[in-house]
């Protein structure tokens, strides 16, 4: 099964590249096939590949599918002259030379674990110009925060691993005040008589720093954190039928948010807290799409 999986990955992105491709695709091309280069020799030997080898070749695989799938137009001459030679080496099974392995604008990195040694011994490559997953990575999902209120997240994530966004939420409620009061019952130039129903006005938005970095296989996982204004505001109803707001049990100011965030393939996924001026916090998890 493996011995075949090699073979397909080497063949199958000879045909992608016979319509179009640019310099990205190009490096992944070489990359791969070199990649299978090496693992067909060690399977030839009788040797065994470690599983999380073949997934980062496949990962490494589907993102070059999606660097063609941006892709415009034909290739330039120099990229057509590079690719020939790739495909040269492909069909004479040999190594593709350093000066075909990488484009101007890309550096090809190799990590190696610690305490590993000998061809392919539990090596995964990463294309540090272009990550495993789309280059830009975008991201938006439905929140939810307790106490119970409901927003939005959005961002995106730039290859180097650094991003930005932003997160909103509120619950919606904004009843008709027409006393201000405190939880003894004063009121303006007055007293209030409670009937006991409570009402909470709740609303948050941050702007966000984000950092996940690039890493090979389906899985990253990053933070952010992030500042913006918010208010948590407690009305009661008088026997009168008005709301009143209650100015002790009240905050708005600066918000602040920190949290994780997670994605796998295009599931996003996020945990966080958020804090009013200090004096709330609230629990935050979302669920949503990375694109």
């Amino acid at each position: 099964m493996k011995r075949f999986l090699v073979i397909l990955l080497l063949c199958f992105p000879v045909f992608l590249l016979r319509a179009q491709g640019y310099d990205a695709a190009l490096d992944r091309f070489a990359a791969i096939t070199n990649e299978c280069q090496r693992l067909k020799a060690r399977l030839d030997e009788g040797k065994t590949i470690p599983e999380r080898t073949l997934e980062g070749l496949l990962d490494e695989l589907r993102a070059m599918q999606r660097d063609l799938q941006k892709a415009r137009g034909s290739m330039t001459p120099a990229q057509k002259d590079r690719y020939q030679l790739i495909l040269k080496c492909y069909r004479e099974g040999k190594m593709v030379p350093e000066s075909a392995l990488q484009s101007a604008v890309s550096r090809t990195s190799e990590v190696w674990d610690e305490g590993e040694s000998g061809l392919l011994s539990g090596r995964t490559r990463v294309v540090a110009g272009h990550p495993a997953g789309p280059g830009t990575r975008a991201f938006v999902m439905a929140t939810a925060s307790w106490p119970l209120q409901g927003g939005v997240a959005s961002g995106f994530i730039l290859p180097s691993g650094w991003g930005a966004g932003f997160r909103f939420s509120g619950n919606g409620i904004y009843p008709d005040r027409t006393l201000t009061a405190h939880s003894t019952g004063e009121a303006d130039g007055g007293f209030i008589w409670a009937t006991g129903a409570v009402r909470r006005s709740r609303l948050a938005g941050t702007i966000d720093l984000v950092w996940c970095p690039s890493r090979p296989g389906p899985v990253s996982a990053g933070l952010y954190a992030g500042a913006g204004y918010g208010f948590d505001r407690t009305f009661w109803q008088t026997s009168g039928g008005d709301w009143a707001l209650i100015q002790d049990l009240s905050v708005a100011g600066p918000a602040f948010d920190l949290g994780i965030l997670c994605f796998r393939r295009h599931l996003a996924v996020s945990l966080g807290l958020t804090t009013l001026s200090f004096r709330t916090l609230s629990g935050t998890v979302g669920v949503g799409y990375r694109f």
